[in-house]
């Protein structure tokens, strides 16, 4: 056995479990580095340029180490920057992806948005109670883009429709009378913030929203 190493257990498994596999390290580094200079035969010793290229290594190494802990501490202090301007949001208006939304108090108006890909020929709106039922439909813009349309709260009889969980459809053609899909938003008011594994959401008209999928903030 090589003075300054280890001895080696034998066992009837030859594998390494993947539990006890690691990538060496710098202290690994160092340690195998003194060990390989304990065991070096005194009657020829290690050359100078390779000594130096090992020491070379190790710095290298311990550089990388560090860069890498730096930006894990970088990493840390930007989620933690962003999750509290997540709480700066509450109570706030917000436009999100999605066709579901909240009609607070009878006679409120929503923002009901969506984006066509391209010119239509003609677009309506059509908007549904929690039960799925139709309330009204609305005629929308056919411009290409981004389209907003105020739904005014009221059923096709023009009477208050009561508070509750709405959601709406686009339906949209071209001259051709072919469907055009469109990407649709809601507005609603962020009531609470979630955190889940270091992700912050915002929690809009009852759903989790991530930070990035916020199109509009807005103040009530």
């Amino acid at each position: 056995m090589i003075a300054g190493l280890p001895p080696i257990v034998e066992s009837g498994n030859s594998q390494t479990p993947p539990a006890a596999q690691k990538s060496l390290g710098k202290d690994d580094f160092l340690q195998l580095l003194v060990a390989q200079l304990g065991a070096q035969d005194p009657l020829s010793p290690l050359e100078a340029q390779d000594f130096s290229a090992q020491l070379a290594q190790f710095s290298s190494l311990e550089q990388i180490t560090n860069v890498n802990d730096t930006l894990k501490e970088i990493n840390q202090s930007q989620i933690a920057l962003s999750n509290s301007s997540m709480i700066g949001l509450i109570g706030k208006g917000v436009d999100v992806p999605g066709s579901n939304f909240e009609l607070q108090e009878e006679g409120d108006s929503i923002s009901l948005s969506y984006i066509l890909p391209q010119d239509a020929e003609s677009t309506f709106i059509d908007v549904f109670d929690p039960a799925g039922k139709l309330v009204t439909t609305l005629n929308g813009n056919t411009t290409a883009g981004s389209n907003l349309k105020v739904w005014d709260g009221k059923d096709g009889d023009g009477d208050d429709a009561p508070p509750g969980a709405y959601s709406f459809k686009v339906r949209a053609v071209d001259a051709e009378g072919e469907p055009i899909e469109s990407d649709v938003f809601t507005s609603g008011v962020v009531s609470d913030v979630v955190f889940e594994n270091s992700v912050a959401y915002a929690v809009v008209n009852g759903q989790k929203i991530e930070a990035g999928k916020i199109t509009r903030v807005s103040s009530l």
